[in-house]
């Protein structure tokens, strides 16, 4: 490692809160408001978001004027506070909102490292695997509560670790607990749950199990409990206990888990998912001593020294406890991996620091060649990927990932450290042609706005607004007006022949197979939104 690149690396080591929020910051600062929100959650947690703001709904969300109980209220308080506390607007807000998770995020994840008596070196160095992940980059651009929700499963893990390696608990279970029970009032009962499930199992393996019954952990739970009550009661005062114990409970959390109605996947569907999104830090795999995983004796020798099990066992803990769970649920969606990036960074950095020089070289050869085969694979294919736009920026976001995987491999003959950073700042560079030119291009293939424009503006000259068998609320936040809904042909009709005017949004595909549609219909727009065809239809 050069003397430059020692400098610097300590220089970081030594500050590393500043060092990960100006890493975030200019991977995310010049994204905040420059294209349009997406389908499909970007639009409609956007609507949810202006009903709490400016109609009150504070404790049960409202999509397009009806209840939405899909997703609790507390990341659309953060929003809030994002709004009022800073001179950002939606849908800047929503952006910004995305952005500060990202951050706290990627400050949980040091933090676990931290508590779990990893070094500085290595808790920078997991730092900087979530801030070169391409997945990861991804997401600080995109609005959606998981983010957050993570992070806060990540810290209530490390409190937990915290617990139970103390020979008095304090008050580490009731930090825990009250982190998980605003992670599940962030999204769900994956936030206590998956704390829950490693502790459990991570004591088991201890045989430590009498831990979990302790009084602290005793009133840590309790004050859980009592945090979710309080918001329970204040959706069975908004909406009815009916709407709670059926709507709530039974489609949003019960049917979910055990028989999805959306996002069902086969069994091995995080085998595929999550060595894609961990990308390029899967590839450590081809330099991780695996064959160990098979070794009888390894195996052995983990059992005999089960009871002085470390922080190492306590992330492979984590990971395979969060990974195990998620497989075996009904409903599989990518973005439930999330919790477990922070551990799998910590044992990445821990087992890349410690790598000899002709492994190290080995992975980043493979990481750097990685980089060189997504750009000749943008260069050779950009022109032919499915969508119905021209995009912007292909070219240079090519060129970028050509020169990142050079630079990768050329620092990488110095340190690990140096490759490290050259990652980071690769992956930040290659992000501002991505953000600046090829995601603005897409805004007519993947955001509802053009036709929720057109929408907003018949629905201002008196046209009913009325949708046919869409996601429910995508236009709304950008037509400013709530549409009408319906799945059935024979209420639509009905619907339509009480109306003089009305406008209408509907699949391509829906209107071909409506045979007895009325003749006094006219196909206004069409536009192809994330690959489905959506025909605006009038009535006049």
């Amino acid at each position: 490692m050069t003397t430059a690149a020692k400098r610097i690396w300590n220089r970081l080591e030594a500050h590393p809160w500043l060092t990960m929020a100006l890493a975030v910051f200019a991977q995310t600062w010049f994204c905040l408001s420059n294209r349009a929100l997406w389908f499909s959650d970007e639009v409609r947690y956007a609507d949810a978001y202006r009903n709490l703001a400016e109609n009150g709904n504070w404790m049960v969300l409202a999509l397009n004027g009806q209840p939405y109980p899909d997703k609790p209220p507390v990341y659309f308080w953060f929003l809030w506070l994002i709004d009022k506390l800073t001179p950002a607007d939606p849908p800047a807000v929503f952006f910004l909102g995305a952005a500060l998770s990202g951050l706290f995020f990627v400050y949980a994840a040091y933090a676990l490292a931290r508590t779990l008596k990893f070094d500085r070196t290595t808790g920078l160095a997991s730092a900087l695997i979530l801030l070169s992940t391409f997945f990861l980059a991804g997401l600080f651009h995109y609005s959606r509560m998981d983010l957050l929700f993570a992070a806060l499963i990540v810290l209530s893990h490390a409190c937990l670790f915290r617990a139970f390696n103390s020979e008095n608990q304090g008050r580490w279970p009731l930090v825990a607990f009250l982190l998980a029970g605003v992670a599940t009032l962030v999204k769900g009962p994956l936030g206590f749950l998956f704390p829950l499930v490693t502790a459990t199992v991570y004591l088991i393996w201890r045989g430590e199990v009498r831990k979990l019954f302790t009084r602290q952990m005793g009133l840590g739970l309790a004050a859980m409990l009592s945090l979710l009550a309080a918001w329970v009661a204040g959706v069975v005062l908004a909406e009815g206990p009916d709407f709670l114990v059926n709507t709530v409970l039974g489609k949003h959390v019960l049917q979910r888990a055990t028989h999805t109605f959306h996002h069902r996947e086969p069994l091995g569907y995080y085998f595929i998912a999550l060595p894609l999104a961990w990308l390029p830090w899967t590839l450590f795999l081809f330099v991780a001593p695996v064959r160990k995983l098979f070794s009888p004796m390894r195996w052995g020798e983990l059992w005999a020294a089960r009871r002085e099990a470390g922080p190492r066992a306590f992330l492979w803990i984590m990971s395979v406890a969060i990974f195990v769970f998620l497989s075996s649920l009904s409903g599989k969606v990518l973005i439930y991996i999330l919790p477990m990036f922070p551990p799998l960074a910590i044992l990445t950095a821990d087992g890349l620091l410690r790598l000899d020089k002709r492994q190290a070289n080995r992975f980043w050869a493979l990481v750097a060649g990685l980089w060189a085969v997504l750009g000749l694979g943008l260069i050779v294919v950009g022109d032919l990927l499915p969508f119905p736009v021209p995009m912007r920026g292909l070219g240079l976001s090519a060129c970028l990932l050509l020169a990142g995987g050079a630079a990768i491999f050329l620092t990488s003959r110095t340190s690990n450290k140096a490759a490290l950073l050259c990652s980071v700042l690769a992956l930040t560079a290659w992000l501002y042609p991505v953000g600046l030119l090829v995601a603005p291009s897409l805004d007519d293939a993947m955001s509802p706005k053009r036709q929720a424009l057109i929408i907003g503006e018949y629905a201002d000259k008196g046209y009913a607004p009325m949708a046919f068998k869409i996601y429910s609320g995508i236009f709304t936040w950008y037509a400013g007006h709530d549409l009408a809904e319906t799945g059935d042909t024979g209420k639509l009709r009905a619907w339509l022949d009480g109306r003089d005017k009305a406008v209408l949004s509907i699949r391509k595909r829906h209107w071909d197979e409506w045979k007895d549609r009325p003749e006094n219909l006219t196909v206004l727009d069409e536009q192809n939104i994330a690959g489905m065809d959506y025909l605006i239809v009038l009535k006049q």
